[in-house]
């Protein structure tokens, strides 16, 4: 991928992070693969930029068809890139600010606004649902997504929980169970996604619970979201 921008315009600046400016930012976005864009002040920094770079490297390490890219606009002197946000309507103190363009969409298409926490896992959630990119957040795996889409979208229950069961017996994963207690679940009970959403969070936002269990909770909630 980085012999597609051998362009000297073009520069990573973080792990993961291609810079854009008003030069390059047409060429990137061509519809060619999904671009997940923040506009920012030129030189960011703090949790948010912390979080951004901690997304970022997770994309750059998997094998999903994605960018990350930043757009860093001076506030001074020339005010470099203010076209670029000028043209999308950002004002400074929106900074930061994020935009995705799904593959197939070019430059000048309506790119889909990240409203959410400026969170690493909340970048992740929202560019895999919104993009088509599987890159897999933590306790999620792949086939077993798979079968969870499918089933939400219509498929055979009794015909995917089959499949489901077969894979969990082949996998050490201790997740890979549970996306077969939820297959299970899901067709004679609708609410049972939201219900057990909740009963996880509520155990995730209990000071008692321990760090480990709180972390394979975290991983079950991130199971359910391959049920949405």
């Amino acid at each position: 991928m980085l012999s597609l921008f051998a362009s000297s315009s073009l520069a990573y600046n973080e792990r993961g992070i291609l810079k854009l400016d008003n030069t390059s930012f047409d060429r990137v976005i061509d519809g060619a693969r999904g671009v997940f864009v923040r506009f920012d002040k030129e030189y960011a920094y703090g949790d948010e930029h912390d979080a951004w770079k901690d997304y970022a490297k997770t994309v750059g390490e998997s094998s999903a068809d994605l960018l990350t890219c930043d757009v860093g606009i001076s506030e001074y002197g020339d005010k470099d890139n203010s076209d670029l946000a000028d043209r999308f309507g950002i004002k400074p103190e929106d900074f930061p600010t994020y935009r995705l363009w799904k593959k197939g969409q070019g430059s000048r298409e309506t790119p889909i606004s990240f409203s959410g926490e400026k969170k690493a896992e909340s970048f992740l959630k929202f560019v895999q649902d919104k993009s088509g990119s599987w890159i897999g957040l933590p306790g999620q795996i792949k086939a077993m997504d798979g079968f969870a889409r499918e089933l939400m979208n219509g498929g055979d229950a009794k015909a995917l929980l089959a499949k489901a069961e077969a894979e969990a017996s082949a996998s050490s994963d201790e997740t890979a169970k549970y996306y077969v207690k939820v297959m299970g679940k899901v067709p004679g009970d609708a609410d049972f996604i939201a219900k057990e959403t909740t009963r996880l969070q509520k155990m995730m936002d209990d000071g008692s619970v321990k760090p480990a269990k709180k972390e394979q909770f975290g991983r079950r909630l991130n199971v359910l979201t391959s049920f949405a």
